[in-house]
């Protein structure tokens, strides 16, 4: 829940108003750039301005103003929102537009309603606003009331209606990108709605009717690396190769346990959970050792020592490996391990058949598989 109210946040929901035209997405590409005229009334002559992308604040150009007026000009790989900004002021003029001529006026006074006119990009940013606005304020109340209720029963209505607003705000997106399948704001849609997915192939099932140009802005590259990562250790796909160094500085890499079953652990001697499903680990191994299984520990531990006595102390008898970076250990990031206990099954062929597998689960699943 947190993850999404943070992005009901994001700067762009509440940006500037009016705007038309970018609808030029599906015309064989003549790049010849953007030019944007503006006129803001109220801004000091020789006041310097800059035009920024709004995700990762790559600057696209400076201009100075003279009488209110300024302008930009350059070449954009793709549509994109951008952010307009004046110093001293904390509030931005956004637009999302392509290579097109754009003009912007308005005062700087009433940044909020600077007109943006010139591209339908823009026209489409507005109409996701403006359908979508109210929404977001809608849920992130619903949201702060049900943190707030002590009242079981209540809360328990007030979840499902959350639920409900949840859905209802994931098919708005899908039916947008749907509509609106070559406008960039599409994937900004997609993008902004993508933590309501629970499942990820429903939102790669959206993206993928999106144009070829619209995935390639920056929120359609957001949902493709969501996407890839999300993949990463999913039951069914292949598992990632590592290599990592254990207890004596020996490499031992994932490939060499090929023709096995393995049980990836992740662990580490300050997790008490760990130790404490350290005995059906033991067990397990102890159990199905001798039938082509084995278990490969790999430690968030930043201490050599209490590793070491760790292993020792729970008769760990199995191989272990770690770098001793704690949460930044490598494997750990290759695999996005949120959270531990937690482990990958791996088949002979290095496919993931299960995770995070524990206890009397665990035992279960090692007898199907070798009887």
């Amino acid at each position: 829940m947190k993850k999404f109210f943070a992005l009901l946040f994001i700067p762009f929901l509440s940006m500037a108003q009016g705007g038309q035209g970018f609808g030029n997405m599906n015309r064989p590409q003549v790049v010849q750039g953007f030019e944007i005229k503006g006129n803001i009334e109220g801004v000091k002559d020789n006041t310097e301005l800059t035009l920024l992308t709004a995700v990762d604040r790559k600057v696209i150009g400076k201009s100075k103003v003279s009488k209110g007026a300024f302008q930009f000009k350059g070449v954009l790989a793709e549509p994109d929102l951008l952010q307009l900004t004046i110093p001293g002021e904390k509030q931005g003029v956004d637009l999302f537009i392509g290579n097109d001529q754009v003009k912007l006026t308005g005062n700087i006074a009433a940044l909020g309603n600077v007109s943006v006119t010139g591209s339908s990009t823009q026209t489409d940013f507005e109409a996701f606003k403006k359908e979508f606005n109210g929404y977001f304020e809608a849920f992130s109340k619903l949201g702060a009331t049900i943190q707030g209720e002590k009242d079981p029963a209540k809360r328990e209505s007030l979840m499902q209606e959350y639920n409900a607003s949840k859905e209802k705000i994931k098919d708005a997106a899908i039916a947008f990108a749907k509509n609106k399948s070559n406008s960039g704001v599409s994937a900004l849609a997609l993008f902004v709605v993508s933590p309501l997915f629970e499942n990820s192939e429903e939102l790669e099932t959206s993206y993928n009717q999106l144009t070829p140009l619209v995935k390639s802005n920056s929120f359609g590259k957001g949902i493709e690396k969501k996407l890839a990562d999300e993949k990463i250790g999913r039951v069914g796909s292949q598992a990632l190769e590592f290599t990592q160094k254990d207890v004596d500085g020996k490499p031992i890499s994932l490939a060499s346990f090929r023709g096995k079953y393995v049980l990836v652990d992740f662990w580490a001697s300050w997790c008490r959970p760990c130790r404490a499903e350290n005995p059906n680990v033991v067990h397990a191994y102890q159990t199905f050792k001798d039938k082509n299984f084995t278990v490969l520990g790999v430690s968030l531990d930043q201490s050599k020592p209490n590793w070491l006595e760790a292993i020792k102390a729970d008769n760990l008898t199995w191989t272990h490996v770690s770098d001793l970076q704690y949460w930044n250990n490598a494997v750990a990031q290759l695999y996005h391990i949120q959270s531990i206990p937690s482990n990958l099954l791996i088949d002979p062929t290095g496919k993931i058949i299960a995770r995070d597998i524990r206890g009397e689960a665990l035992q279960q699943k090692l007898a199907e598989l070798l009887k």
